[in-house]
């Protein structure tokens, strides 16, 4: 908890202008408590952190794994519930995505649990369906569809297979000027939890942020309207670093959230790429509602970068 109060004033500065303050400083927290094993604290300050903002479906799920760990199957199977009411999807709206085994997706319950989920799933997701504004949603979800028909002509679907990025640059494009001129909360914009979104934002970042396109001015633009997002409760923080990183792994050979990782073969686990100045990476971290590495590490038993 030492470690959690440290990096408090960082979260307050870098967000204090918006709501999701609060909700920050308590997620890290909770994260560092769950990696330490401590659950009933970690469930503890999630719940606290949930009480006044809309909760991401990824901190819900780590808090049913909290109540899972706790021998809680109820109150598991309720943040389940909860997670869809947030926007979780059982299936993704796009099948060709929808490629991770059911009982991962839902946790790691019995097969009647599993069965009581999925049976009361559509009402659930109907029910949260309509808070969602159709004209709110449908300008995120413009950015959705124009990276399948991206993804198509790279892969050839109209003649001849061909890399070309001006699509994804136009579509990066796109996305700047949405996020500039429309407020798209998460409350009323279910586009922010598709899958396919989150492969948009990097091939959008990759489009204008690699070294190759030299289109370093809107590169910026758009990372720092993705930030803002963040500190707004409407993308998820870790979605945010992986972004960043992968770009910044592509033009720097490093990490500078400690996204990107690598497999060792040698011990059979994964590890952190170089990370560009570890004595900062978690104040880093910190200022865009992330847990410190260490955190990240132990929780996911990946190997912490050199010199960390």
């Amino acid at each position: 908890m030492l470690v959690c109060v440290a990096l408090l004033s960082v979260v307050a500065t870098a967000s204090a202008q918006t709501s999701y303050n609060a909700y920050y400083e308590k997620t890290i927290c909770a994260y560092s408590s769950m990696a330490e094993r401590n659950y009933a604290l970690a469930a503890k300050l999630y719940e606290e952190a949930f009480a006044d903002n809309l909760p991401f479906p990824d901190d819900l799920a780590n808090l049913r794994d909290c109540y899972l760990a706790m021998g809680d199957t109820t109150s598991a199977v309720n943040c389940v519930n909860r997670m869809i009411t947030c926007g979780w999807q059982l299936h993704e709206t796009y099948p060709v995505m929808d490629f991770t085994p059911m009982e991962n997706r839902i946790g790691a319950f019995d097969s009647a649990r599993i069965a009581q989920i999925t049976d009361i799933y559509p009402t659930l997701r109907q029910n949260y369906l309509q808070q969602i504004d159709p004209a709110k949603n449908a300008y995120l979800e413009r950015i959705v569809l124009n990276e399948i028909f991206c993804q198509e002509v790279r892969d050839g679907a109209f003649g001849e297979e061909q890399w070309t990025n001006a699509p994804f640059a136009q579509n990066a494009a796109d996305l700047c000027d949405l996020l500039k001129n429309k407020e798209l909360d998460r409350k009323h914009v279910d586009a922010w939890n598709s899958l396919l979104l989150q492969i948009a934002l990097v091939h959008c970042a990759k489009a204008l942020g690699l070294k190759e396109y030299a289109r370093d001015t809107l590169y910026t633009e758009l990372i720092e309207l993705l930030k803002q997002e963040v500190l707004k409760g409407n993308l998820y923080p870790d979605v945010y670093a992986s972004v960043y990183d992968i770009v910044y792994w592509f033009n720097y050979g490093k990490s500078y959230y400690g996204r990107q990782l690598s497999f060792d073969p040698e011990t059979g686990k994964h590890r952190c790429v170089e990370i560009e100045d570890t004595a900062t990476v978690d104040k880093r971290r910190a200022e865009i509602g992330l847990p410190p590495i260490w955190a990240f590490c132990k929780k996911y038993n990946i190997t912490p970068p050199a010199n960390y």
